[in-house]
Parts: structure tokens; sequence; C-alpha cells
């Protein structure tokens, strides 16, 4: 007789000898049992085999990203085929579509990605994707359709905001939703959209009221980021009076929730209105301020808070030294902090030469600042003050000419410049135009001249009195 066994992959026939199960028979039935659990493996093994072809693609995509991305798409719509046909595990399949839908964006295949846009935000409630791969594959896409956004654009940035807004309330995430609104915003405000960036402000604010129409004390956080938005609308716009009413709200909220991230940019935008306003001491307070949360954070920009607080420092007359501070050692070996510091030493030494130097060397790249450039003729006038009271101290009398010489002006410019000083009680002295003389005196002198000006008035006062005492006795 012939034993039959069963080979992986070929069913074994059936033979019966006898009507008595022989040892044969027996070989055969359990070569069947075999064979029947051999094709469960085979079966698991082809699913694994799936799994592992899916795997491969999604990498051989990811390499091919930048390099080839049509290749890249190839691999990328393999993996979500090869997926949809497995059922609903979406493993590999979300992140393609974050994929598929950049490289499309690249490739200026706006209707595609769009589409792909679309299929992506449909898994966003789905619990296989978590609320963190989903933040960071919108906000990636968000980021990469506004940074390359020009105003023909705009009509297109706006429909994908528009789609993902839509697609987040459906899913209600709220948080999601409330930063891409923010995004939005911010988008506009870039493109100089002011009345949309208004709407944008109202609408947040009011997802953040109570139905009486007042603040809700528990989204402080969110609060925070719409008045963050409103400032810098403000700053952007000049408005100077509803950054006022504003700015107070924002220090309130503060005292609950101190978030750096938030903060730092509110504080700065509150150094700039103090600026406008010439409140110089206020401004390099909030700018401190600004710089400390930036860095708490860190956040990239706080190298030009600290700019400003220097700039704020040197206009303030302070004789505090913004270098000398923790936060500020990090950056000591910036190249334009390192530019500012020369600037503030050749403040202190009341070296005019090295302070233009450096102030106008475009390695620097001090004035190529647009905020510092609106600044930068107070800052030359603070130090020609400070110059002009080390270089008159000596002196009791002094030719305007060579302090003009001194402080490479003109001669109308100084006598400008001092009297300005003399009003402010910075000088004590008088202008002599006629010789071209500035004559000083101490603030003592100052006191006894102003003596003798109130008695020669008492005097005249008496000699009035008393010649019209007399012409009433002579009647």
């Amino acid at each position: 007789s012939t034993t039959w066994k069963a080979e992986r992959g070929c069913r074994a026939p059936v033979r019966a000898q006898t009507a008595v199960m022989s040892d044969e028979e027996y070989e055969y039935e359990s070569g069947e049992e075999a064979y029947e659990y051999g094709s469960e493996e085979e079966e698991g093994e082809e699913e694994n085999d799936d799994e592992i072809e899916i795997e491969n693609a999604f990498y051989e995509g990811d390499d091919s990203r930048v390099s080839d991305p049509v290749k890249a798409l190839e691999m990328f719509e393999k993996v979500v085929t090869l997926e949809t046909s497995l059922g609903d595990e979406i493993k590999w399949r979300f992140k393609a579509l974050k994929h598929l839908v950049t490289i499309q964006y690249n490739l200026g295949n706006h209707e595609e990605m769009v589409k792909r846009y679309n299929e992506l935000l449909q898994y966003i409630s789905n619990s296989a994707v978590t609320r963190n791969e989903c933040t960071d594959s919108i906000n990636s896409i968000l980021e990469a359709v506004s940074s390359g956004a020009s105003a023909k654009e705009l009509p297109f940035l706006c429909q994908m905001y528009e789609i993902t807004l839509t697609a987040l309330k459906t899913a209600n995430n709220e948080r999601l939703w409330f930063n891409t609104y923010v995004k939005y915003g911010k988008a506009y405000l870039s493109m100089e959209d002011f009345g949309q960036v208004n709407r944008i402000v109202r609408e947040l604010h009011k997802s953040c009221q109570l139905s009486n129409g007042s603040d809700d004390p528990t989204k402080g956080t969110y609060l925070l980021e719409v008045y963050a938005l409103e400032i810098q609308l403000c700053t952007a716009t000049k408005n100077n009076s509803r950054m006022k009413a504003i700015y107070p709200k924002t220090l309130n909220l503060d005292a609950a929730v101190a978030d750096p991230r938030i903060m730092g940019g509110i504080r700065e935008e509150g150094g700039k209105m103090y600026m406008q306003e010439q409140k110089w001491n206020e401004a390099y307070n909030e700018f401190y301020e600004g710089f400390r949360g930036y860095q708490e954070a860190g956040n990239p920009r706080a190298k030009d808070a600290l700019k400003y607080v220097v700039l704020a420092n040197m206009l303030a007359l302070s004789d505090i030294n913004p270098f000398a501070a923790q936060e500020a050692i990090a950056f000591q070996e910036e190249k334009e902090i390192i530019a500012m510091r020369a600037l503030r030493s050749a403040y202190e030494a009341n070296d005019l030469v090295s302070f233009e130097r450096a102030l106008l060397d475009k390695r620097n790249r001090i004035i190529s600042d647009p905020f510092i450039m609106q600044y930068v003729e107070p800052l030359q006038r603070r130090m020609r003050e400070q110059v002009l009271l080390v270089l008159v101290k000596p002196y009791h009398r002094i030719r305007v000419e060579f302090v003009a010489a001194e402080l490479k002006l003109e001669v109308s410019e100084v006598e400008l410049l001092l009297v300005d000083m003399i009003l402010d009680k910075r000088v004590f002295g008088k202008i002599d135009q006629i010789n071209g003389f500035l004559l000083l005196g101490g603030e003592s002198d100052n006191v006894v001249e102003k003596k003798y000006d109130a008695l020669e008035k008492w005097t005249d006062t008496l000699s009035s009195l008393n010649k019209n005492l007399g012409a009433r006795v002579t009647l």
C-alpha cells in the first residue's frame, strides 16, 4: 500500500484501502490534520507578507520624498491601496496620506492635494490615530501651505483652513480647532489683510465668552491667545488706543495662566507700545519680561527681544547692565548680541566714534531690524547728549562751534539740543548766541541767580509802591 502525506501548498488525495482503519489510514488522517494546520499558518504568513510589503513601501516612499517625489507618490499610493484592501486598520495609511498631501502641494497639484487632505481628515476621529499624530499632521500641512503662500494663492490657503476648521468642528476637537483658527488669523496678519484678522479675533473671542458676554475665566489660556493676536493686530495697524485697553487685561490673566510662550509675545508688543510713547523705562521692563518668557519657552525670538532690551535700556539712560542677567549669558556668543554689547560699551564709554561704527556696520545687522531702525535717531541723540555732558563738564564757558565739531553736527542743531537739555535741567547754563558761547553754571549758581532776580523784582515793587504813596501825599 502507498502512504500519502500532505505537502504544504497541495491537498493530499483521498485513498481508502479497507473498512478498518489501518496504520496507513491513521497516517493519512494525521496528514490531513497537518495540512489543515499548515493552511492556517500559511494564511497568517500571507497577512504578514502584506504588512511587510506595506511597511517596505512606506519607508521606500519616505526615502524618495526629496530625491524622487514621483516615485514617493507611487509608493505612498501603494500603501494606501494595500492597507485599505486589508480592512479597517490604518497603521500606515494616515502617515502615507500626510506625505501625499505635502508632496502634491510641492508639485503644484492643488486639486489632488485637497482630495487627499479630505481623505486624511476622515480619520482624525479614529481611535487608531492619536491626538498628537492628528495635531502634528494638520499643523505641518498648514504650515507648509502658509509659508509658501502668496497673495495669488490666498483663495487656496483659505480653502485649506476652512476645510480643516469644518472637520475639526465635526470631530469636536476644540483645542486643535482653536489653535488652527489662531494660525488662520496669523496667516492673514502676515498678508496684511487686517479686516479678516479682525473678524477672526471677534469669532475667537466669542468662543471664550459666557452666555452673558463676559470673558469665561476657565478659558484663560485661550483668552491670552486671542488677546495676543489682537495686540499684534493693534501693533500692525498702529492702533495705540485699542492696545491700551487690551494690554492690562492680558496682565491680569497672566496671574492665573502664566504661559511663557504666549506672554513672551504679549510683553514684547507691550514694550513696543511704550516705545511709541517714548516711555523708555516701561518699555525696558516689558521687553525684559518678554525676553524671559521667550527664553523659558525656548523661542528663537528671545535673541531679538534681548536686542530690544538693550535698545530701551540705553534710551532710558539706565545704569543697569542687561548683559549681566543670567538669562542673557546664553546669547553672549551670538554675532548680533556681540554687536549690541559693543554698542552699549561705546555708550558707557561715551565713545561716539565707536558707537557710530558699531551702529552703522551692516555686518552687525543692527539697523537691518525694522523696529530698531525706527529708534536709531533718538538713540543717536541720546548718545550725543551723553557725550555733550562729559564734554562741557570742566568748563564755565565753551564755544558752541567746538561742541558742534565734536558731535559732528551743525551749530544750529547743537543749539536746539542744548535748549532741550537746559529745559530738562540736564544742563545748567545759558546760550550766548551773539558771541557763540555756552555759559555754564552749577545748580547752586543758578539758585543764587534766581535769588537776585527775586530781590530785583521785590525792589522794583517797593519802588513802585513808594511812588504811588508819594503821589497820594501830594494830592
